[in-house]
């Protein structure tokens, strides 16, 4: 080491000694950063400091440290009657325990049964084989239970198949150190552990028959299922439970349709039992099973008897999981009977199984009970038909487009016949439903007229711009612009003189959107400029932003509006354009517009850039408003930024 290196290492360690937490905690954290050796015995004192900022710092620096130098400072601190100092001494050697395995495996024979105890928890921790032997050493024969049952628990961790003969000889010890053998050969999961635990299942006791059942699931081996199916008869109560959940787990979707017929209606017949159970958990995992043991309409209906008595507002995910269930089921009678049924919930989960179910006989049990259903699942069945159905459905569709009133039901039919089929034959009626009294009825007749792409059609609903009727009139220019806006340009000019403002807004979209750059179009837009609808004057600024420097006059004149936000969109328009002419106007409105007008202007000013709108920006900083002051400060940077770019 050097003698810049020796100077450096003597200062932290005087540091670290100080009875300044401040300073002692630093000097740890450089300790462990420069890999102090020198500094272990002072960091371990540490330990016991009141400081829980130098407990932690020291307790950081060792860890850095590592080695077996640290492992022998840190084992005596096990022995602290200090909880906290014994709890840090443990969380470290977990860790860094491996750099000195040697001296920790002496330590499981130590005459105090705790240490073993801590000793067998920290070997668990390393991730080193040659933790194993003495491990299985301790299993088999220290004559502390606790001692015996942390061996096994560190076996498990370690999940080494080598330990699992010496776990199998562990099943002859006390209940709790079989239950940790359990637990330790279901986190090894190796096919031997399999034959383990099956060998045990009749002859240990119930708590540890459980956790035996656990582990099996958790392995996951199809070994292992045709004992437990023939356990399901000897077992009763929460252990066939058990076993009918690692079943499931085990077999899972691939396998459960191919057992044979016995015994797939045997695990039906228990797993139909087991949605009684009280544990929603377990119910669940029942659930998933029978979605895949075949189409039976036994199993539907228990599955809608249990939705019968669910709390939709409590339980969401447990009917989640029986509306998945009687998908996976697939259609059958009791399915269909379900749509029938006076229990809103059950009859609202039949009509979207019918529409998720793989097929058409669903669909086609939707239509045969369509006028039975309620109202609000009339509704949802004619969402349903329309999402997935085909021309074959065509008929069902129009019968009902043309008899019904219920303005849901006529949406669905009309995205149906119209947006999805294009059924030219329903144009009648689609245009007859234009004079529909619900709004939303309209919108959808003229949606689906659109989709049609008919000549004729689209004739019809033009024709309508001269009509009475204020919404006609408002579709038919609508549909103008949506066809051909240029084509109808003569019409749409008399549109934005309209006497009702919605219609002159849709005419003003059409212009605005549709026709190219003009004078027509500039004239137009001038011309709403004026209109005593704030909304249309506004729509009217934002097309002309987009317009180019011909409208830039009369954006002029739109700062002039009596509606703030009128004039806060022609203050953008003209700050995105930059338009430098319009610099001076707008320090002239700072003065008497309200602070969201004032904020624009202050934005538009960066954008525009230049000497005079830097100027102004600087006199807004001695605005007493906080808010005009940063907004001009960030105007400032904005210019001053761009001015820095290079050319």
């Amino acid at each position: 080491m050097s003698d810049v290196d020796a100077q450096k290492e003597q200062d932290v360690l005087k540091r670290l000694a100080s009875e300044d937490a401040s300073e002692a905690r630093q000097a740890a954290f450089e300790a462990g950063d420069l890999r102090l050796e020198s500094a272990v015995p002072l960091l371990v004192k540490h330990f016991e400091s009141s400081s829980v900022g130098v407990q932690e710092a020291s307790e950081r620096a060792l860890r850095q440290i590592r080695g077996a130098t640290v492992v022998h400072a840190v084992i005596p601190l096990l022995r602290s009657q200090d909880a906290v100092v014994r709890n840090i001494a443990m969380d470290v050697l977990r860790e860094i325990g491996v750099d000195d395995l040697t001296t920790l495996t002496k330590l499981l024979y130590d005459p105090d049964p705790d240490i073993r105890i801590f000793i067998a928890d920290i070997l668990g921790s390393s991730d080193s084989s040659m933790a194993l032997a003495p491990l299985c050493d301790v299993l088999l024969h220290d004559p502390e239970v606790n001692v015996r049952y942390q061996a096994a628990v560190s076996l498990g961790e370690l999940r080494r198949p080598e330990a699992v003969e010496s776990l199998r000889q562990a099943l002859g010890d006390e209940e709790w150190v079989q239950y940790a053998v359990m637990e330790a050969l279901a986190k090894i999961k190796d096919g031997s552990c399999v034959d383990v635990l099956v060998q045990a299942l009749d002859n240990c006791s119930p708590l540890v028959a459980s956790t035996v059942l656990d582990a099996l699931g958790e392995i996951n081996s199809v070994k292992s299922a045709p004992m437990l199916l023939s356990y399901l008869d000897k077992s009763s109560g929460p252990l066939r439970i058990k076993a009918l959940k690692a079943i499931i787990r085990i077999l899972g979707p691939n396998s459960l349709s191919l057992l044979g017929a016995k015994q797939l209606d045997k695990l039906q017949a228990y797993m139909l039992a087991a949605l009684d159970d009280e544990d929603e958990d377990t119910v669940k995992v029942v659930l998933q099973g029978l979605a895949y043991t075949g189409v039976n309409p036994t199993a539907t209906r228990a599955v809608f008897k249990l939705v019968e008595r669910t709390d939709p507002l409590k339980q969401q995910d447990l009917l989640q999981h029986a509306f998945q269930c009687i998908v996976g089921i697939g259609y059958n009678e009791a399915l269909e009977e379900a749509l029938l049924n006076k229990n809103e919930l059950v009859c609202r989960m039949a009509v979207d199984a019918c529409g998720h179910i793989e097929g058409r006989a669903g669909r086609y049990a939707l239509k045969r009970h369509f006028d039975s259903l309620p109202v609000a699942e009339r509704q949802r069945a004619m969402e349903i038909l329309a999402r997935y159905g085909d021309d074959r459905d065509i008929p069902f569709f129009y019968n009902h487009m043309d008899k019904t009133e219920d303005p849901l039901v006529l949406k669905s039919a009309l995205e149906f016949l119209g947006n999805n089929m294009h059924h030219k034959e329903s144009a009648p009626r689609m245009l007859a439903l234009l004079h529909h009294p619900d709004p939303t009825v309209k919108e959808a007749a003229l949606s689906a007229c659109l989709a049609l792409e008919d000549e004729d059609t689209i004739r019809v609903i033009v024709g309508y711009a001269t009509d009475e009727d204020p919404e006609l009139r408002r579709m038919a220019v609508y549909t103008m612009g949506y066809v051909n806006p240029t084509l109808f340009a003569e019409q749409l000019a008399q549109a934005v003189q309209d006497p009702v403002m919605e219609v002159r807004r849709v005419g003003l979209e059409a212009i605005g959107y549709g026709w190219p750059p003009s004078p027509e179009k500039l004239s137009a837009l001038e011309y709403c400029l004026r209109d005593e609808s704030r909304d249309v004057r506004q729509l009217a600024v934002e097309f002309l932003g987009t317009y180019g420097e011909e409208a830039v006059p009369l954006l002029m004149d739109a700062l002039e509006d009596p509606e703030d936000w009128v004039r806060v969109r022609a203050v953008e328009a003209l700050g995105q354009n930059r338009v430098a002419a319009a610099v001076p106007k707008l320090v002239t409105m700072m003065e008497n517009s309200n602070l969201l007008v004032q904020l624009k202007i202050t934005e538009a000013l960066g954008q525009i850039g230049g000497d005079v709108a830097f100027q102004a920006l600087l006199g807004f900083m001695s605005y007493d408003s906080p808010e005009i002051q940063a907004a001009a400060a960030e105007a400032i940077d904005h210019i001053r930024g761009e001015e820095e770019l290079p050319a």
